[in-house]
């Protein structure tokens, strides 16, 4: 026993050298490449110096970029014409900020948007001035059409004469016609192209006539007027069919009422607006453009009385009543075509004032006559009001994408909680106190991780139910986007704006494939800049078209392109701002 326990002491007295000469071994190895460390401090303190510049900087770049993107980069420059700034082409200026807003605002966002829902309210140029007339068959259409022209070529008669959409323009040399296919290619009416999407059934029966035109014509060269079929109701309807046209009657005439400079809506006192498609066009196809239409009750020579005057102007105004949301009824023109009153019965006495009706008539033709000088005034407020519209859905839509947003976090919040919470203290009472079979936590674990999968389908299921409900509630959306502007104001221009407005957003909201919250969001910065150009772009708009439009006299003196130092646009006087 002492020899083990003295072995056992030289052998515990033999290991202390050998730890020690083991530290003093690790201590040379590392002391050099203590003093290397030492050594490059420097350089190593230099290199992280070095990284932390370079990323500062392209932080700083990157932002750079980032708010140059933001920044609005105007290929033209905004003069102020109201105190004596000039432009060379108004014409080729207003297009070129037209074309901009188009390209640069407005598409970007529309491109984002699911479906591209304002990619059929953009212009193209060029495009001649137009006058549409469209009203209910027999209503008198071709007739006033070819007054206006000053020769018979449109066909009347008191049944359907006219199956398809006829654009007449005055050519100074010849007649010829052009067929549908021909039309969609035309160079001087660019958005003729855009019919393509109408299909075949469309453009087979769309032409145009181009007319060598008597020299007392009242129709001036550079419009065009385009006749449209007689609006009637099918026995039966039927989806396939399109309402027994083949194509989108109520489209179609959306597309050009939205490019028209007028808008004619005739009617017949035998049928003053009971068609079932003249209601669709006046709630659809003409809604808010209710500035560019003219409401004619045409034929008022064929009544016998005052008492049936009465009732064809009451039930028209009654029937406008129920598509026409406002409390002032509509101005309605009441006339007849020239020379109805000489044919058939030239001796036939009437008790109504026909003069006064002639008068009308006279008035509805120089609005006709008025549209070229409406035209670049019309592209205005067209591109301002698909701006507006746009602005109003990204706010909403905007507002719309936040509750549910939140909404997906508090129940992805809620259901961590309920979940996670029995999760770990069932894992930590394992951990610690279960000495079983290793089974039991295992089966606990899976048959937990199947409810958990159960409450995650049911909180999404949850929040689906959620979104739908939104899409119902889109009027308090409005009212919450917007509450600023409510505050003094009852605001009754925006709410007529979402009328028109509202289901475009009920649209992208149903399109949406999995989610509203994955939908693109429009950030603040898109919505100031559609603010701005509002605001500066739309402004000099208009300067352009009063130039164009020659409404003032200018001075002899005055040098072209440039108006008086202070003048009045739109029942504004402009100045220096």
């Amino acid at each position: 026993g002492r020899g083990l326990r003295t072995d056992g002491g030289q052998g515990c007295g033999s290991s202390r050298p050998a730890r020690q000469q083991g530290r003093a071994m690790e201590s040379s190895r590392l002391g050099p490449l203590l003093e290397q460390l030492k050594a490059q401090k420097g350089k190593l303190a230099a290199a992280v110096a070095g990284a932390t510049l370079i990323a500062g900087a392209g932080g700083v770049y990157l932002h750079w970029r980032h708010s140059r993107r933001r920044t609005l980069k105007r290929p033209f420059v905004i003069k102020d014409l109201a105190n004596g700034e000039s432009v060379e082409d108004p014409q080729a200026e207003l297009t070129k900020v037209v074309s901009w807003l188009q390209d640069a605002i407005i598409r970007p966002i529309d491109a984002r948007l699911p479906g591209r829902p304002f990619e059929h309210d953009l212009l193209a140029f060029p495009f001649t001035p137009m006058v549409v007339v469209v009203g209910n068959h027999s209503a008198g259409k071709s007739t006033f059409i070819n007054d206006l022209l000053g020769l018979k070529m449109q066909e009347t008669g008191v049944a359907p004469t006219d199956d398809g959409f006829t654009v007449l323009q005055r050519h100074p040399t010849r007649d010829e016609i052009e067929d549908g296919p021909t039309l969609l290619s035309c160079p001087e009416n660019r958005p003729f192209k855009e019919l393509q999407r109408f299909g075949q059934p469309f453009w087979g029966h769309f032409r145009r006539k181009r007319l060598l035109l008597p020299e007392n014509t009242m129709m001036p060269y550079g419009l065009q007027i385009v006749d449209t079929p007689g609006m009637i109701d099918m026995p039966v309807k039927t989806e396939h069919m399109a309402g027994g046209r083949g194509y989108n009657f109520i489209e179609v005439v959306r597309w050009f009422a939205k490019r028209a400079d007028l808008i004619l809506l005739l009617f017949d006192p035998d049928r003053p607006g009971t068609t079932g498609e003249s209601l669709d066009v006046l709630t659809r196809s003409l809604a808010g453009l209710d500035h560019k239409f003219v409401i004619i009750l045409n034929k008022v020579d064929q009544l016998d009385s005052s008492v049936d005057f009465a009732r064809a102007y009451g039930t028209l105004g009654w029937a406008l009543s129920k598509v026409i949301p406002r409390k002032d009824i509509p101005l309605i023109y009441t006339m007849f075509n020239a020379g109805a009153e000489v044919e058939g019965a030239p001796l036939r006495e009437h008790t109504l004032p026909l003069e006064a009706f002639r008068k009308k008539r006279r008035e509805v033709v120089a609005e006709v006559l008025r549209a070229k000088s409406r035209h670049f005034d019309n592209v205005i407020t067209s591109t301002e009001d698909t701006m507006r519209q746009l602005q109003m859905v990204a706010q909403v839509l905007g507002a719309v994408q936040r509750r549910i947003r939140t909404q997906y976090k508090e129940a992805a919040i809620w259901g961590l909680l309920a979940l996670g919470t029995p999760a770990l203290l069932a894992a930590k009472m394992f951990y610690d106190k279960w000495t079983g079979t290793r089974w039991v936590p295992a089966a606990f674990g899976t048959g937990y991780a199947c409810l958990g999968f159960g409450i995650q389908r049911l909180l999404r299921e949850y929040c689906r139910q959620f979104e739908r409900l939104q899409v119902a509630d889109l009027d308090s959306y409005f009212e919450e986007a917007y509450a600023w502007y409510f505050i003094h104001v009852d605001a009754e221009d925006l709410r007529v704006r979402w009328a028109t407005v509202r289901p475009r957003v009920a649209s992208l909201l149903r399109a949406a494939s999995s989610s509203l919250a994955v939908l693109p969001e429009i950030p603040a910065w898109e919505v100031n800049r559609i603010n701005e150009c509002l605001e500066k772009d739309i402004w000099y708009l208009r300067l352009l078209a009063k130039l164009l439009r020659g409404a003032d006299a200018l001075p002899a003196e005055a040098v072209p392109g440039t108006l008086p130092a202070r003048a009045e646009v739109n029942g504004k006087v402009s100045g220096k701002k």
